[in-house]
């Protein structure tokens, strides 16, 4: 215990007496690690909230369901199909139709959901959203009324309109345990009129099986696949998770990515932090063991003060973070199927204390990295005022082993993200990150003559600013890297996410091209429903300056546990499919003999060009030969398109969900627009949704950004990182100039102006600019080429590499930080009395 004690004591009288000396220096240190704790903290919140969201509402509503009869498509599955799993299944304790959807109060997303008096048998939620209220009310107002929830703000006894129907309702909910169904903005239905209401003529959108006691559960699977025979999907009630973490896909990976790469940064910037805040206590590390203090009671003292350091900092980035991850959580999608659902910010419990250990353990280790090369001087020669505090470069045979290391580690990025599929490809960019730095650092010595080369170039002060570059490699190594790094992350990951954006609009090839299109959804969302009213398209045909008119329709799709996204295909129609597929393909496929796919689908499934493909649809099984797989931006699980014909057929789709209309050479595209718009006025949906119509232009502009929406968070993660090396920037050039205060006052001693020692300084800071900008431009070109390799494995989709011209820009903000960061300490220096200068540690 007095060993503890003695060790606390010194921790608090040195240590931490030595950081309240440099409050500027542990500000700029600290935001590293607050930072690098924020960006954890903001990913793991915000990716853990969609999920937990989901799991919470699908939980919600399957209850002590294990057994999940899921519709197909969105026309649902045959009410009449409970009554027949009833009777042919045995180990069923209880059968309960369920309608989940989405309807529209007063133009808000509002989530339906709809049941019998069996839903008491599934989830408390259900019993006090529902059963429990619906006690106190007469059987014969269900008719008409409904059970809402407080979210939806309507009070008890107000008739409301939902679609085209008017209903009443009965009661509001303000149960607490409700909150999870969407934030308590849900309308609950008997299910006869939740069936109107969602437009589902005697079908339901699933149903639920609950057990008995004891009954195996592949047992009962097998039991109600065999009644359902394919009309329907029999799944584990949890597929619906599975599915919002596909459909967020886009921004998942690219986030992932970023993260994968940042983390790898931030490490280093902490090493880069630590190991200069190290160094420059070097004398006073050296004159404590020239008075016997053992080396190892030193090294446990700094790892002390270097836990608190990160303990301090994680702590701090936890509030940075929550709001960040707040921030995202507004972007990311807002849907589970086809139920609203409000995605509510939750941290998971293991973030805080994962992060914390984190920051930690980085600083420690950077730490004693740092103390190793510090202790590696002997005391005696470390305590001479003015020796660089690293003046020996790294062995060679070090270097030589660790640039190789690097060169294997960045070769083998690129051989991963050739042949390793899917998100594992995401690690490829890690282990690029960690090469790259291994490959420059093993380069120390061409890097410190290379600074000493351009530093020469700047005449006298110049020369002066060489002599100090060459007898300190360690730090001049620190700060190249820190400004490449800062350079690295905005080409690499900007120039990725720009291509990504540009090659999503070349996989889009053919949405374009209709002049105008008639949608049942808005140009940003996909067309999935309703059925469009036929009568739109006999009027458009009449208008004058049309040429022709294509219909189509979306439809999603359940394909196992898998949710896709089918096209109905029409000749004449233009789609992306139409454009990239074989001509053969097709013709084939337009002739009902045959499936197009896109490759995230293909690998889905596990098929390929040429082999049969076996949907499960609402009439029964059908086959189709896929004949060609192309790239189609990732949406869901993947996409297919396959004859109009026979999804109207098979998936009893009977219908358009969208038009394409095509102008004459010279038509007034603009007024066609306004007389679309006032035919469609007329002819609203199912459940009185509005009909849209917008430019192929329009459609085309909604996806891209979609997509650019969906990297928002990537886009702050990217700028948060590269603000984190600027500060470390700044950081390590302050301490650089500090460190070499009494070598400023002897220069001042000697004669030198303030003037000269500013430009010294700027000519130092400079070369460092011109070197890390070529060493930023390298590294993150390389990153830039993996990124783009990385993603188009994630999304499937061929993303060509191009050079941004905003690198430019990334160029010139590092090297005025470089400038900025050297000015404003080399001012202070050359202000000071020179006799404290040269009497100074």
């Amino acid at each position: 215990m007095s060993a503890f004690g003695a060790a606390l004591t010194r921790v608090r009288v040195l240590n931490l007496r030595e950081l309240a000396g440099h409050r500027l220096r542990v500000f700029t240190s600290m935001i590293v690690v607050v930072v690098a704790s924020g960006l954890l903290i903001a990913v793991l919140g915000a990716y853990g909230s969609m999920t937990d969201s989901v799991r919470k509402f699908n939980a919600a509503l399957a209850g002590a369901a294990t057994v999940e009869v899921a519709a197909i498509a969105d026309t649902g599955v045959d009410a009449a199909l409970a009554g027949q799993i009833r009777s042919a299944v045995p180990d069923a304790k209880s059968v309960v139709p369920l309608i989940r959807g989405t309807v529209l109060i007063d133009g808000v997303p509002t989530t339906l959901l709809g049941s019998d008096l069996r839903v008491t048998a599934l989830s408390p939620q259900l019993r006090s959203a529902f059963a429990d209220s619906g006690q106190s009310v007469d059987t014969a107002e269900l008719a008409d009324g409904v059970v809402v929830g407080s979210g939806t703000g309507l009070r008890q006894g107000q008739t409301v309109d939902i679609g085209d129907t008017a209903v009443r309702v009965l009661q509001v909910v303000d149960d607490p345990q409700t909150k999870v169904l969407n934030g308590g903005r849900f309308v609950f239905a008997y299910l006869p009129l939740a069936q109107r209401l969602a437009g589902l003529d005697g079908a339901v959108d699933s149903i639920m099986i609950v057990p008995k006691d004891g009954v195996d559960q592949s047992s009962l699977t097998r039991q109600v696949d065999a009644v359902v025979d394919g009309r329907a999907s029999v799944v584990d009630p949890d597929f619906r998770v599975k599915q919002s973490e596909v459909a967020s896909a886009v921004t998942r990976d690219s986030t992932l990515l970023v993260s994968l790469v940042s983390l790898i940064i931030a490490g280093f910037l902490v090493f880069n932090t630590m190991n200069m805040a190290v160094a420059s206590r070097r004398q006073s590390l050296a004159m404590i063991r020239a008075l016997g203090a053992r080396r190892r009671h030193l090294v446990t003292d700094l790892l002390a003060e270097s836990a608190i350091f990160g303990l301090v900092g994680g702590l701090l980035g936890v509030p940075v973070g929550w709001l960040a991850g707040r921030w995202a959580v507004g972007r990311l999608p807002s849907s589970v199927g086809s139920a609203s659902l409000e995605v509510s910010y939750s941290l998971p419990g293991y973030a805080v204390p994962l992060t914390v250990a984190a920051c930690v353990l980085a600083c420690v280790a950077a730490t004693a990295l740092a103390a190793r090369s510090v202790f590696a001087v002997a005391p005696v020669e470390a305590m001479v005022p003015g020796a660089a505090a690293d003046a020996t470069p790294p062995a060679r045979k070090l270097l030589w082993a660790t640039g190789l290391l690097g060169a294997a580690l960045v070769a083998g990025a690129f051989v991963m993200t050739l042949t390793v599929e899917g998100r594992p490809a995401l690690l490829a960019g890690a282990v690029y990150a960690v090469g790259a730095l291994l490959i420059f650092f093993g380069l120390t010595e061409p890097l410190v003559r290379a600074v000493v080369a351009v530093s020469q170039r700047f005449s006298g002060p110049g020369r002066l600013a060489a002599i100090n570059s060459e007898r300190a490699p360690r730090r001049v190594w620190a700060t190249v890297m820190t400004v490449g790094v800062a350079i690295a992350v905005g080409v690499g990951i900007s120039g990725a996410l720009s291509n990504m954006v540009g090659s999503i609009g070349n996989s889009l090839q053919g949405l374009s091209d209709p002049d105008l299109y008639v949608s049942s959804r808005a140009s940003s969302d996909i067309p999935v429903g309703p059925v469009l009213n036929p009568a739109i398209a006999e009027q458009a045909a009449q208008l004058p300056g049309v040429e022709r008119i294509a219909g189509g329709q979306w439809a999603a799709v359940n394909i196992g546990s898998a949710r896709a996204m089918l096209q109905g295909l029409e000749p004449g129609a233009a789609a992306p499919f139409l454009h990239k597929a074989t001509p053969e393909a097709v013709q084939q496929t337009l002739d009902g003999d045959g499936i197009l796919i896109s490759r995230v689908l293909a690998r889905t499934l596990d098929v390929q060009v040429g082999d049969t493909l076996r949907l499960a649809t609402p009439t029964g099984y059908h086959e189709l030969v896929v004949r060609d797989t192309v790239n189609y931006v990732t949406i869901d699980s993947g996409t297919a398109g396959i004859s109009q014909t026979l999804l109207a057929q098979w998936f009893q789709r009977p219908g358009d969900t969208y038009l394409q209309i095509f102008t004459e050479p010279g038509a007034d595209r603009a007024q066609l627009q306004r007389e679309l718009t006032r035919i469609v006025a007329d002819y609203p949906g199912a459940g009185n949704r509005p009909v849209h119509v917008y430019t192929g232009a329009e459609a085309l502009q909604a996806t891209q950004a979609t997509v650019e929406q969906a990297g928002a968070f990537t886009v702050a993660i990217q700028w948060i990182v590269a603000a984190a090396a600027a500060i470390a920037l700044l950081n390590t050039l302050l301490l650089s100039v500090l460190e070499r205060r009494r070598e400023i006052g002897v220069l001042r001693a000697m004669g030198a102006s303030r003037r000269f020692v500013i430009r010294m300084v700027l000519a130092e800071a400079g070369s460092v600019a011109i070197v890390g900008a070529a060493v930023g431009l390298v590294m993150g070109s390389g990153l830039h080429v993996v990124a783009d390799r990385i993603l188009t494995e994630t999304t499937s989709i061929d993303i060509v590499y191009q050079p941004l011209w905003s690198t430019v820009g990334y160029v010139a903000a590092a090297a005025a930080l470089c400038l900025l960061g050297a000015v404003v300490p080399a001012a202070r220096a050359s202000r000071m009395n020179i006799t404290e200068s040269i009497l100074s540690e």
